[in-house]
């Protein structure tokens, strides 16, 4: 067991991974990157692993094009394998206020240089045969989107970190954070004390816990999305597109020869997980295989091949939502040394890279090359630790991952 390290990361999800091989990539630290469980089999494994370039700010969108850059060059900088194929994605609008978004969207995406561009619901047809026209009034065509088996992304930049010299701990549970006079001294283990300057909690459905043992409150909520995946389909390819249904929430990609499938319920499963038991695993989360029956109902006219697909595997994870919906990314004011890398919000496998590139320079050089502060923890006040209030905002912004619309008063 290491007894000192330059920087400890907690959590081997994808942000933590990345994070640790990022440093590592620099050189001259020593870095631990632990995880209560077995590496990287968490929730980032039970992704979706699709990737949008064209997200809801310049900034994400710019994160995110590079992450995708990362992605598809990952084997060639680790050795680590990934299935990765640039589809593109066509985003479906069957409402007119859908549609107006969708051409604000288009145009934002020329100006950022991603050659988004509106198709007709015949044209989306032709490029995805599965994808019936029927009650669609508008599709956005972004190609530079990608898809991935996310299995491999986590675990590769683990791996290839480890290759690069750091401390692999799995099955280590954090059990407090030492901060003593504002400044972080450690972690406390169950397998005993590392000494360090600097720990990033990166520990994703039980990030909240391991930044409360240090007093830190980080305002996200656990909560659970599901995804299906079907037998082999005769005539799907790996280079459909993926589509994505504003209004319903859906999305549908190919995968092992048939689809994957999910979407965003509008009551969302939410978690608390010091009331879970200790040994919980993300394995152990309970699924209900009738929320994405219902969600694929919603839209079997325009996908009616998944109302009919035999059903290969139902998996799900639980990713974390703040109350905006963006993610909490960077130092925490008032404690020198603790980082936090939490709010995934349902897209962090993809964006993991680009996290963890911008978390590295900042431990490194003192700043990142971006500026993050949209992103601080110092954005939410007190009154996100009204737990009713922080829930009701986190479950919103789930059940409109695609369509942004007022909440209701």
């Amino acid at each position: 067991m290491v007894r000192d390290a330059d920087v400890v990361v907690i959590g081997s999800g994808g942000f933590g991974a990345a994070t640790a091989y990022f440093l590592m990539r620099r050189g001259g630290r020593r870095v631990v990157l632990l995880d209560r469980h077995e590496l990287a089999s968490q929730t980032s494994p039970r992704a979706a692993g699709n990737a949008a370039v064209l997200r809801s700010t310049d900034l994400m969108s710019r994160l995110a094009g590079r992450a995708v850059e990362w992605l598809l060059r990952l084997t060639f900088d680790t050795g680590e394998p990934l299935e990765i194929v640039r589809s593109g994605s066509l985003k479906a609008a069957r409402t007119t206020a859908d549609a107006e978004t969708l051409a604000r969207e288009a145009v934002r995406g020329q100006r950022l240089g991603l050659e988004t561009r509106i198709v007709s619901p015949e044209a989306a047809h032709r490029a995805h045969p599965f994808f019936q026209p029927k009650g669609v009034r508008s599709v956005l065509y972004t190609p530079g989107d990608v898809y991935f088996e996310p299995s491999h992304v986590a675990s590769g930049y683990a791996a290839a970190a480890g290759k690069l010299g750091a401390t692999l701990l799995p099955n280590t549970t954090v059990t407090g954070v030492h901060v003593r006079n504002r400044t972080v001294r450690g972690v406390e283990t169950d397998r005993g004390t590392i000494d360090s300057p600097v720990v990033v909690d990166a520990a994703g459905a039980w990030a909240r816990q391991v930044a409360a043992s240090a007093g830190i409150h980080v305002p996200m909520v656990p909560t659970r999305h599901q995804v299906l995946i079907t037998e082999p389909i005769e005539g799907v390819r790996a280079e459909l597109p993926i589509v994505r249904i504003m209004d319903a929430a859906v999305y549908v990609r190919p995968c092992w020869g048939g689809f994957l499938a999910g979407g965003y319920e509008t009551e969302p499963t939410q978690f608390e997980m010091e009331q879970l038991p200790k040994d919980f695993s993300i394995a152990d989360t309970p699924l209900d295989l009738g929320v994405l029956r219902q969600l694929m109902d919603e839209v079997r006219d325009q996908l009616p091949v998944l109302s009919t697909a035999p059903l290969r595997l139902h998996r799900g994870g639980i990713p974390t939502m703040t109350p905006d919906g963006q993610h909490i990314v960077g130092p925490v004011p008032g404690a020198d040394g603790f980082f936090v890398a939490s709010g995934c919000n349902v897209a962090g496998l993809s964006i993991a890279p680009a996290i963890g590139e911008e978390l590295a320079r900042w431990i490194a050089e003192g700043r990142p090359s971006e500026d993050l502060s949209a992103m601080s923890i110092a954005r939410f006040g007190p009154e996100w630790r009204d737990e009713q209030r922080l829930r009701r905002a986190a479950a919103w912004e789930y059940w409109h991952f695609y369509s942004y619309r007022a909440p209701s008063a």
